[in-house]
């Protein structure tokens, strides 16, 4: 009775794991060894049927090397199919059936099968001047010469930033490129301040041995450079309102060696010295997070000239790059005469909503919502509702439609939601379904894809389309 009891929870345990791998399988894109065997079997096909070629190739194919013997009689009593085909498996791995059971294994025969390409060793890499030399053997003596056909080799690299070699924060395999030679010079493609690995596959029509052991760690001798300083500084008007004004500064993120971990901002009015001379008075400074290019400067003066200032901050391990300053400069009596004070046109009783603010985004199952705040006003007794507008005004992909919705709540927070990826809102707080006359107006950043795949540790998040 016990060994049924354990052989049956060991059977519930392959069963969740080979679930699991099961789903990873689906959702697998084409291999790049598989696909480039494909296209070397495919190579001297029609233009007409190549794409049938290729498809068919991929769908019917079977990788060198013998399956492992299964001894294992609780995994093959299990009876669970992690895979139905080798065209399901990572790399040299084939499908492997075992009793009504099957999974993914390497073969246990893969260096010994006649007419696959040797396995490639790395060699020392290199740099000179601005290019990064690789070079790998392609096998020794007879065992290269005598394989048939034409010969691929696939170069991968992962990386990590940081001034010291981690390896356990190495990143995923990427493809560099596929080739003929066994060398190759990379200009301009890796960056200061990573560390790198390399591997490279052989590959023909008639399938793989697999990827070389990792080259040595590498890292270009030229170390990170400070960020450049935000782009193309943009001042509008925002309101006026109290006797003050309040503006809203713009600017593009710098492209950059290194990550920016935030901006910060300096603002300050400027007013004539003895000599005539424009001085400063006060200069003021503000924190932006990285995946917001704005900031809204309130409680300025009117008739008044002041200088703006950005700059962009990185972290390189513990220490802090920090870029030069872009300013521009911005006269608020453009902003007195173009948007005349919004206050002498409402009931003295009222007070505009004031301090909105982004408190966090939320991510739940790919939908994205934001929860805002803002400062309680005062209400007429037995009104206390808050009516929140949004509308999606510009985003950096294609959307079916511009999105505009609206809700009501009592409270002086609210989270919005259906919000799209890399998309911005305007939002607005109101005490009344007018939206023409908003009482307070706020703009909405929702990050790329790849932030939330960052900050999300319990779920997957899958940035592809």
């Amino acid at each position: 009775m016990r060994s049924n009891i354990i052989l049956l929870f060991v059977a519930v345990l392959l069963m969740s794991e080979t679930l699991a791998k099961t789903k990873r399988f689906l959702r697998l894109q084409t291999d790049p060894l598989s696909k480039t065997r494909c296209d070397l079997i495919c190579i001297d096909a029609s233009k007409e049927t190549k794409s049938q070629c290729r498809s068919t190739c991929r769908s019917e194919e079977r990788k060198p090397g013998t399956c492992p013997a299964g001894d294992d009689p609780r995994w093959m009593a299990s009876c669970v199919e992690a895979c139905n085909q080798d065209s399901q498996c990572d790399g040299t791995q084939r499908c492997c059936r075992h009793g009504c059971s099957s999974m993914c294994s390497e073969p246990v025969d893969l260096m010994t099968v006649s007419g696959l390409p040797a396995l490639p060793k790395m060699d020392e890499i290199k740099e000179r001047r601005r290019a990064v030399q690789i070079k790998w053997s392609d096998g020794v003596g007879d065992t290269a010469r005598a394989v048939p056909g034409r010969v691929l080799y696939i170069l991968e690299e992962q990386h990590h930033l940081g001034p010291k070699y981690e390896e356990e924060r190495l990143g995923d395999w990427n493809l560099i490129l596929r080739t003929n030679k066994t060398k190759v010079s990379l200009r301009n493609l890796l960056k200061p301040g990573r560390w790198y690995r390399f591997r490279v596959a052989a590959v023909n029509s008639s399938g793989t041995r697999g990827y070389s052991a990792p080259s040595s760690p590498f890292t270009p001798r030229k170390g990170p450079r400070p960020p450049p300083p935000p782009k193309k500084l943009k001042v509008s008007p925002v309101r006026s309102e109290n006797g003050t004004v309040t503006i809203r500064l713009e600017w593009k993120e710098p492209r950059s060696d290194l990550p920016v971990l935030r901006y910060k901002v300096f603002w300050s009015r400027r007013v004539r010295g003895l000599g005539g001379e424009l001085d400063s008075v006060l200069v003021n400074h503000q924190t932006v997070p990285k995946e917001q290019t704005y900031v809204e400067i309130s409680d300025l003066q009117p008739n008044s000239m002041y200088f703006l200032q950005v700059q962009t901050i990185s972290v390189f391990g513990l220490g802090k790059l920090r870029s030069d300053k872009a300013a521009i400069f911005y006269n608020t009596t453009s902003a007195e005469e173009e948007h005349p004070p919004e206050a002498l046109t409402r009931r003295n009783n009222e007070k505009i909503i004031k301090a909105v603010k982004l408190n966090k985004f939320i991510w739940l199952d790919h939908k994205i919502k934001a929860k805002i705040s803002w400062e309680p006003t005062y209400q007429p007794k037995g009104n206390k509702r808050y009516y929140v507008h949004w509308k999606m005004i510009a985003c950096q992909h294609p959307v079916r439609e511009l999105k505009e919705l609206s809700a009501v709540t009592e409270q002086n927070s609210f989270e919005i939601y259906e919000l799209d990826y890399k998309c911005k809102y305007r939002v607005n707080i109101n005490r009344s379904w007018n939206t023409k006359t908003p009482d307070s107006e706020f703009i909405l950043t929702v990050p790329q894809c790849d932030y939330f795949k960052k900050k999300v540790t319990t779920a997957t998040v899958n940035c592809k389309p």
